[in-house]
């Protein structure tokens, strides 16, 4: 590996979200290593790294949780190319980690209790099977109780002893449903409209068990913290609500360990924000904020509030991590999500963007903080996130400080459809998918072009999953003209894509059809052909960069291979590629370091004019097809140097 590549490597090193310990006496997280991924643990009281726990080669590591005993860790591994999990019991003080479940058997914590320290209930399930159960399982000698049999797309919620209280259900018309009991003399406790099944999560139960606090819906344009009333066998009732976010998001609520009552509570509207419950925290919290300079996201508070983990969100620097003392306004750092490094010379800068139909957008506008000479209007990349129903948000952001530091001014739209700003705005996007959905993006790149924030003539289009599916579908149909166009394992066949689902949806398959269309109602299905790229790929009028793994689990290689195909024999400049060792995201070091740089070089040359050589690591799997018109382009390119 090259020099270059070789410090672009150490560059995209990861931390994991840290943890305390059930005695404070220790932080732990995942590392992505120089080599090899491990846990890394630290010692609260010396202030220092006490070792690192090499992985399992069975798998990444994917997700870390301490117990309720010191020293035993609970570590999720899989692979980068499948939708399961390995579930690991790791004791910190011997070094040893031994699987829970049996070979086949993909597991994940599903609930710890501080009350049963060694105990943890997992849900559990074979590989390709969506179904789970639900088992108890002891820390200690790891022997295991079925408390539920598998059902698809089900979730239990227990009390502090870890006795299921509630089990959600998914109906058929993709409402969620929550019931007293096992299935075999279950009662009602609350049902959970389609409308609001999005904008909807349990948070955790009081102490005593009888109360249920849960983010719901508070009309069409808020979202609140409210607490129900949970008797066994009789529905909920409403005690109080807690707190009311207008046209924001309820990301987090931390409780008091004595009742379970919420004390801290986190809100995100433009940026994120802490608020206190508990008027005793208001002034630690105020220091805090004090301390940083930024709003605080309180990750864990000790029971007897010794320490509190805390993450620093900048959206010019990755992630922070800080231990604070309040009693002694102490606060000293814990560990970075990447490699310590300055703020990069980037801004980023919320904007509430006016709609055609009166709606607003809010959008995050980064760009560098110091101008490339003669780019004024500056050069625009159009960045669209997935899911649809995810949110782009004002922190840190990989991909967006990446292409903001290649001179790039990124836009970023919270279109109808995005999650944390009440149901109004989900339910809007409902049979939307290619239709207001993408007027959204058209009226927000409108708004920059207006405003000076983009060079109308040098737009770029970038976005994976259902962002590429929207970017694909955008260079389609819009009346503008763009540069060019990247999508990442996109969706290009609505039909195909609703009627026959992968695995990964099939539990949640009854919403994605209310949602995006029904392929068994003709005219709905007429309606998802339309919308899709496959179809309008003659129209597209500029290059495109296609990228997928083909091990996808959530949308099949087939859909970008199908549209490549289709470029091809409309005679357009298109190249995928393609990686036969990875899934929906692109996560091996090698193979993102040259899909990074192909992305990189593919910009710069639709972008800027530049037809700069770039040389793949030797680590790469990565497997470059081109249209004929592309090869060809290729071809005259060479030969002219």
């Amino acid at each position: 590996m090259s020099a270059r590549h070789e410090a672009l490597a150490a560059a995209i090193e990861v931390n994991g979200v840290p943890s305390m310990s059930a005695d404070g006496q220790r932080a732990a997280w995942l590392s992505s290593g120089d080599k090899v991924p491990s846990l890394v643990v630290f010692d609260v009281r010396a202030r220092a790294e006490a070792g690192r726990l090499a992985t399992p080669a069975s798998g990444d590591a994917r997700a870390f949780t301490w117990s309720y005993r010191p020293d035993i860790a609970l570590v999720a591994t899989g692979t980068a190319d499948r939708e399961d999990w390995t579930l690991y019991r790791v004791d910190v003080r011997t070094r040893e980690w031994a699987p829970l479940g049996g070979s086949g058997e993909r597991m994940r914590v599903a609930a710890l209790s501080a009350r049963c320290p060694d105990e943890v209930l997992v849900a559990a399930g074979e590989r390709g099977d969506t179904r789970v159960g639900y088992d108890l399982i002891s820390l200690r000698t790891g022997a295991r109780t079925r408390l539920l049999e598998q059902v698809g797309g089900t979730a239990v919620y227990t009390d502090k002893e870890l006795r299921p209280r509630l089990v959600e259900t998914l109906d058929a018309d993709g409402a969620r449903s929550l019931w007293h009991g096992l299935p075999a003399r279950r009662r009602l406790f609350l049902r959970i409209p389609h409308e609001d099944a999005l904008c909807a999560r349990f948070t955790g139960f009081s102490v005593a068990g009888d109360i249920a606090y849960f983010v719901l819906p508070d009309g069409a344009a808020a979202t609140r913290l409210v607490a129900l009333g949970c008797v066994d066998g009789q529905p909920a009732t409403t005690v109080e609500t807690q707190i009311s976010a207008p046209r924001a998001d309820i990301v987090s609520v931390l409780t008091d360990p004595r009742t379970g009552r919420p004390q801290l509570v986190e809100i995100e509207h433009l940026r994120r924000r802490t608020v206190a419950l508990d008027p005793s925290l208001r002034q630690p919290l105020a220091a805090l904020r004090h301390r940083l300079g930024t709003e605080p996201s309180i990750l864990q508070r000790q029971p007897d509030d010794r320490h509190w983990l805390v993450a620093e969100l900048r959206p010019d620097a990755a992630a922070r991590y800080h231990v604070y003392e309040p009693d002694r306004d102490d606060l000293w750092p814990l560990s970075t999500s990447r490699q310590a490094r300055d703020r990069l010379p980037i801004e980023c800068q919320p904007v509430d963007v006016p709609l055609r139909d009166r709606h607003r957008a809010i959008t995050y506008l980064t760009r560098p903080t110091v101008r490339t000479p003669g780019e004024d209007p500056p050069l625009a990349v159009l960045l669209v996130h997935g899911g649809p129903w995810r949110r782009s948000r004002w922190e840190y952001d990989e991909r967006r400080a990446w292409l903001a530091l290649q001179g790039y001014t990124v836009i970023e739209p919270n279109f109808r459809g995005s999650i944390g700003f009440g149901t109004g705005w989900v339910n809007a996007a409902d049979l939307q998918w290619g239709a207001a959905m993408q007027d959204d993006l058209q009226d927000v790149l409108d708004w920059a072009v207006r405003n000076g924030h983009a060079d109308p003539a040098r737009i770029a289009l970038v976005g994976g999953s259902y962002g590429g599916y929207a970017v694909l579908q955008l260079a389609a149909t819009s009346q503008r003209a763009f540069r060019c166009v990247v999508a990442s394992s996109p969706v290009t066949d609505l039909v195909a894509f609703v009627a026959t689902p992968p695995p990964y949806w099939r539990p949640v398959a009854a919403m994605v059809r209310r949602r995006v269309g029904d392929p068994d109602d003709p005219d709905q299905r007429r309606m998802l052909a339309d919308r899709s790229p496959i179809h309008h790929a003659g129209t597209i009028s500029c290059p495109v960069l296609l990228v997928h793994g083909r091990n996808d689990a959530r949308v099949p290689v087939d859909m970008t291979t199908r549209m490549f195909m289709a470029m091809a024999a409309s005679d357009l400049e298109a190249t995928v590629a393609l990686f036969p060792d990875e899934g929906h995201e692109v996560l091996n070091t090698g193979n993102w370091l040259a899909c990074r740089e192909l992305i990189a070089a593919f910009l710069a040359r639709h972008l800027r004019g530049e037809e700069n050589a770039w040389d793949t690591p030797p680590e790469t799997t990565m497997k470059l097809l081109h249209t004929p018109r592309r090869q060809a382009a290729l071809l005259a390119a060479r030969s002219e140097r």
